[in-house]
């Protein structure tokens, strides 16, 4: 089985300029979403490609790099993804890393650098089927989160916060760690956004200067009125985590998976989170999330 294809503007490589300024600053942003071949329709697509496409756009807008057409991505799309097809793969991770080009040595960049666009087709791991329905562990973790207004919600190259973070444990018994600010108010997971639950109202942390606003963050606000009331985006103290019923984890690769426990804390999973949970499992609905090549 194969490990990864690499599209590197356009051309199967897997090596990039040492004088690439996403190397050598950071200075990027990425995406990361699932693809698919529906066996039973013989379709092959992206998830919530569009919406992916979307915050490039806005990412490349405010970061000044210049965006590529939506044309090229998706011709490059179409091109790593037939071949990840090609060579057996049926369900996989494409990863979309834009760098600001190859620049000489300084911060200033020339107005006319031509970014370097990297697509990246990893196989599929599927996570264990039955944390969904016993719900995972969770810690919170010592290292600060950087805050900068400019890049909030951005998804930059620069992830040292969640890198530090995520160094902090090596047992098993933890799926993930939860991130706080200087003020002790839950940001984000090293890898997921975070919701809370209690009657019937689910509540998320306000991403403004810190952490990333995920994909599948938007999604779930916007379909959680299937099961809940309403959704509310507010700052969470560490110390309110005491007064919510359920906590569940988002991302674009989990969907949503709960929590049963965050250290001393216990939560259970409602009938509505596991039918949230369930709603985008159900395969009609991914089909209606599949942007097809």
């Amino acid at each position: 089985m194969v490990n990864y294809f690499s599209l590197i503007n356009g051309e199967f490589k897997n090596s990039i300029s040492v004088l690439d300024r996403g190397l050598s600053y950071g200075d990027g942003i990425f995406e990361t979403m699932s693809w698919c071949h529906l066996s039973e329709n013989n379709l092959l697509g992206v998830e919530f490609w569009n919406r992916h496409i979307e915050r490039i756009k806005n990412s490349c807008l405010i970061t000044k790099i210049k965006f590529p057409s939506v044309n090229i991505l998706n011709n490059y799309k179409k091109k790593i993804l037939q071949r990840s097809y090609d060579e057996g793969l049926r369900t996989g991770v494409l990863k979309i890393i834009i760098t600001r080009g190859i620049g000489g040595r300084g911060y200033k960049f020339e107005s006319d650098i031509k970014p370097t666009i990297i697509f990246l087709s990893f196989p599929r791991v599927d996570t264990d089927k039955s944390l969904y329905d016993k719900g995972i562990n969770a810690r919170f973790c010592r290292s600060p989160i950087s805050k900068n207004f400019q890049l909030g919600g951005l998804k930059h190259l620069n992830r040292l916060d969640s890198v530090m973070s995520r160094s902090e444990w090596k047992s098993k018994d933890f799926f993930e760690g939860v991130l706080v600010d200087d003020e002790k108010n839950i940001v984000e997971g090293t890898m997921t956004n975070i919701f809370f639950s209690k009657d019937k109202v689910l509540f998320t942390p306000e991403i403004k200067d810190f952490g990333i606003k995920g994909i599948m963050r938007q999604v779930v606000i916007e379909k959680s009125i299937l099961q809940f009331e309403k959704v509310v985006e507010k700052n969470i103290k560490k110390s309110d985590v005491d007064n919510f019923d359920e906590m569940f984890l988002t991302n674009s690769l989990l969907k949503i998976i709960p929590v049963k426990k965050l250290e001393k804390n216990f939560f259970y999973i409602s009938e509505y989170t596991k039918n949230l949970i369930k709603y985008f499992d159900d395969n009609n609905q991914k089909l209606r999330n599949l942007e097809l090549l």
